[in-house]
């Protein structure tokens, strides 16, 4: 795959467009296709890190909502409903911030039977709200939707999906928005965004694989952005290796421009004056999804 830089003098025809952020606050990764599954705790002892909050960040967690607070940016942190009680202790229910659910164990719902892909709806948001969260979105993990989830989640209270896309290239990271449709019991979709070739996800993970030329890849238009908290680790936390537990490949992958440099992407895309962070409930709100 080749890059192109582009056209710097160009005037950007998004300015002042809002750019939903979405973090999702959960590491637990149990993972597809086999890969072994290692939870947030495990992840956390094993790299020497004391927070099992937030995928073992806790610790970083003041840093992260300082430079949201310093850039006047908002986001929505999709979060597992097991860390529900512990999340509040960090993200304040009152503040700036939204809440989504990301599924009650981060388990691939795929893989699941129907009653137990209804527990992960239901127990995942009542868990958030009894912490003080009111929740009307749902991310599922890896993008993976069973074909009823639109009337699942309708009938569980959430009115907005954010599982549409891919982590991998793909045309289905182009889904547009659609609002929510009462009558066949259907949540609005949230549209996702890619990179400048249409099919990369824009998110934290594809800048990060592709530096130090992933900035000249965002497209000027792209709309939603994404990242998982653990991305954000020193790399004296998670070793020059990666995360422990996961293929040696993926480790590398893992640990490829994480810590400074991550933050270094985040901050950059923060900075920009021609996008303003909103949640996704807002973007939604505001007609753009």
């Amino acid at each position: 795959m080749t890059s192109t830089a582009p056209d710097q003098s160009a005037p950007d025809p998004t300015a002042g467009a809002d750019l939903g952020a979405f973090l999702d606050a959960a590491l637990d990764l149990a993972a597809e296709r086999g890969w072994p599954a290692v939870s947030a705790g495990e992840v956390a002892a094993r790299c020497g890190v004391e927070a099992r909050v937030l995928g073992g960040v806790g610790p970083f967690r003041p840093r992260l909502l300082a430079r949201l607070e310093h850039h006047g940016a908002r986001a929505t942190f999709f979060v597992v409903g097991e860390l529900a009680d512990e999340v509040a202790g960090l993200l304040d229910p009152a503040g700036p911030h939204e809440v989504g659910s990301h599924g009650l164990d981060h388990a691939v719902l795929t893989r699941l039977a129907p009653d137990a892909v209804q527990r992960q709806l239901e127990e995942s948001r009542h868990r958030l709200h009894a912490a003080g969260y009111a929740v009307t979105g749902f991310r599922a993990p890896f993008f993976r939707r069973p074909a009823d989830l639109d009337a699942r989640l309708w009938r569980c209270g959430y009115r907005y999906d954010a599982s549409h896309g891919s982590v991998w290239p793909s045309p289905a990271n182009r889904a547009r928005p659609r609002p929510a449709s009462p009558e066949q019991e259907r949540p609005a979709r949230l549209g996702n965004a890619t990179l400048r070739d249409g099919l990369l996800p824009f998110n934290l993970t594809w800048l990060r694989l592709l530096h130090p030329f992933g900035r000249r890849w965002i497209a000027p238009r792209a709309g939603v952005f994404s990242c998982h908290l653990h991305e954000l680790l020193p790399r004296d936390g998670i070793g020059e290796s990666g995360l422990p537990g996961l293929p040696a490949a993926l480790r590398r992958l893992h640990a490829k421009a994480a810590g400074d440099t991550a933050w270094s992407l985040v901050e950059g895309l923060l900075a920009d004056p021609s996008r303003r962070f909103v949640t996704a409930r807002e973007r939604l709100d505001d007609g753009r999804g």
